[in-house]
């Protein structure tokens, strides 16, 4: 069964709109948790079999005691694929969400995650602190209750909202609650010390969520760890919307019951994946050039490189046999598709701040300091820092954008100006050749 086609046939039979491109990245970021999970899980933090252990997950299907078999630059990287869906109200994030994981339903919810079949899953609360996702210790300095970040070791983790957890940061008993986000999405590593002692541990959760466009936040690094969908909204789409629910409604029984079997079909289709890959583990990895051509296009930015090679690898993974072995990530036309896909809703969304700033001052010069105040008011939330992170990857790359120092008239020294659209007197709006910008 070729899985991707099943799932995105199963919804559109269940009149789901708009799915045709979304539903790939998530059947994607589950081969990549695998393949993450097979290539990490050796070094797991919570052995029951070491009686110094603090913490056990019963009956763990991913643990095993196999040496690492990707270790690019002589380190073990992490490959799992969060995923950020940006869309407004009723554009459908968390009908995805509840497709994959809704209790009892969900194509990924498994009754038996408990006796080590299937992967955890869990929808997120709509309110959580610090503590509660990452952990607390007590006076005697041991982790207290289950956090998520633990629970979910393994696992999925959904939140409907994802601006509930930066919410959650503004308050005094979360001011960590982001950077712990940055640091188990991305290494997989949650540590802060506490005054009764250390929260540390390893998790290998992946973490699936929607926010509306105007709670995405983006500035902290999240971009660099999240893989983005946008789901636009229009009048032709929320029409579309009316006739599907109408359409659910009037389902036969008949319709629905080979919808159910169906459904039962693609879950044990993605539980024997998951126990093949520990049966029949992977001893190495090989990637097809056409690959690393795609990666290196102008359109791909730099630090966006491993998030699209981690796709190819996810898709590898979620392919209809199972050999085991070397995984050979192949070129296809519907990679290619894949990869496209992605970019432009990437593009998309990421792109809507370079947007505003280049309609609000185009063929303005403006000091940079006095960009970067703009830039941290309208787009980083007041993080001077993280605007001027943002002008480096966004801004600089840009041939509408320069940078320059004018030549000195008087005394005193002279700072860097910033030219939106450079263009001469009478002429296109197109860039000068600036020599080289200097910063600040």
């Amino acid at each position: 069964m070729n899985i991707i086609n099943a799932i995105t046939e199963f919804a559109l039979d269940n009149h789901y709109v708009d799915i045709e491109d979304k539903v790939p990245i998530f059947v994607c970021s589950i081969g990549a948790h695998l393949f993450n999970t097979a290539n990490k899980c050796s070094r797991c933090d919570f052995d029951p079999a070491d009686p110094e252990a603090n913490f056990t997950i019963d009956m763990c299907p991913l643990r095993h005691n196999r040496m690492p078999f990707f270790t690019p630059m002589s380190h073990i990287p992490d490959t799992r694929i969060h995923i950020l869906m940006e869309g407004e109200k009723g554009s459908g994030k968390n009908a995805l969400i509840d497709l994959f994981l809704a209790e009892g339903t969900g194509l990924l919810y498994s009754a038996q995650a408990h006796q080590g079949i299937g992967l955890n899953t869990m929808l997120g609360p709509n309110s959580i602190t610090e503590a509660g996702m990452f952990g607390s210790v007590n006076e005697d300095g041991e982790v207290v209750g289950r956090p998520l970040a633990r629970e979910l070791c393994g696992g999925i983790l959904a939140f409907e909202e994802m601006s509930s957890l930066w919410i959650s940061n503004r308050k005094d008993h979360s001011t960590d609650m982001v950077n712990g986000l940055l640091t188990s999405t991305d290494s997989g590593r949650v540590q802060k010390v506490m005054r009764n002692g250390w929260v540390r541990y390893n998790t290998r959760y992946t973490v699936w969520g929607g926010t509306q466009p105007a709670r995405l936040e983006l500035e902290s690094g999240l971009d660099r760890r999240f893989f983005i969908i946008q789901i636009g909204m229009s009048k032709e789409k929320e029409l579309a919307y009316k006739k599907a629910q109408s359409a659910q409604a009037r389902m036969k029984s008949d319709e629905r019951a080979d919808l159910a079997r169906r459904a039962m079909i693609i879950k044990d289709w993605l539980i024997q994946r998951q126990q093949d890959v520990m049966s029949k583990p992977i001893t190495g990895v090989i990637f097809d050039d056409e690959i690393d051509q795609w990666i290196q296009q102008p359109a791909v930015r730099n630090f966006e490189s491993d998030l699209f090679r981690r796709l190819a690898i996810g898709f590898s993974m979620m392919q209809t046999q199972w050999v085991g072995g070397v995984l050979h990530v192949k070129w296809s036309d519907k990679l290619e598709q894949l990869l496209n896909d992605s970019l432009r809703m990437r593009r998309n969304v990421m792109d809507a701040n370079l947007r505003l700033i280049k309609d609000t001052y185009w063929g303005q010069d403006l000091s940079k300091s006095n960009l970067l105040k703009e830039i941290s008011r309208m787009i980083t939330n007041g993080d001077y820092q993280a605007a001027k992170r943002w002008v480096d990857e966004n801004l600089d790359p840009q041939e509408w954008y320069a940078e320059y120092r004018p030549e000195k008239t008087g005394r005193g020294r002279k700072g860097v100006i910033c030219r939106i659209g450079a263009f001469k007197v009478g002429e296109e709006r197109q860039p000068l050749a600036w020599g080289g910008a200097d910063d600040e």
